[in-house]
Order: structure tokens, then sequence, then C-alpha cells
């Protein structure tokens, strides 16, 4: 895989490769993916393509709400 693309790109690609039913199990590793690599490793031109992306972001801005007034800071 070249070098150019970041391990968000890489993970979405190589999902895609896999075959098979490509956008579920995309969309799937993309999910936890961009939980391990934050929003800044999703390529603007990438996001701007997906349905929802401001819908998303206004949900996972929620849940980070959520889960932040409840983390008291232990692990």
């Amino acid at each position: 895989m070249p070098l150019q693309y970041n391990e968000f790109q890489r993970t979405i690609i190589y999902a895609v490769s896999l075959g098979g039913d490509t956008d579920t199990i995309a969309s799937m590793a993309g999910a936890i993916a961009g939980a391990c690599y934050g929003i800044d490793s999703i390529p603007a031109a990438w996001s701007d393509a997906c349905e929802a992306t401001h819908t998303a972001k206004q949900l996972a801005d929620k849940l980070y709400d959520i889960v932040s007034a409840g983390h008291d800071g232990k692990m």
C-alpha cells in the first residue's frame, strides 16, 4: 500500500480490497479506525463525499460529552 496514505486511509482501502460486503466492512472498519486515529486522520475530501457527515459529527460530539461528563479521571 502506498505510503502517502495515513493509517485511517490504509484501513479503509484494505477493508474494501477484501471483497464481499465491502460497504459494511469498510464502514465498521472506518468507525473503529476513526475512533482510534481521530477525526483529523480523515481526509476532508473523503468526509465531504460521505452522506450524513454532519449528523455523524453531531452524534459523536454528543457521545463524547456524555462520556466526558461521567468520567472522573480514573480508568
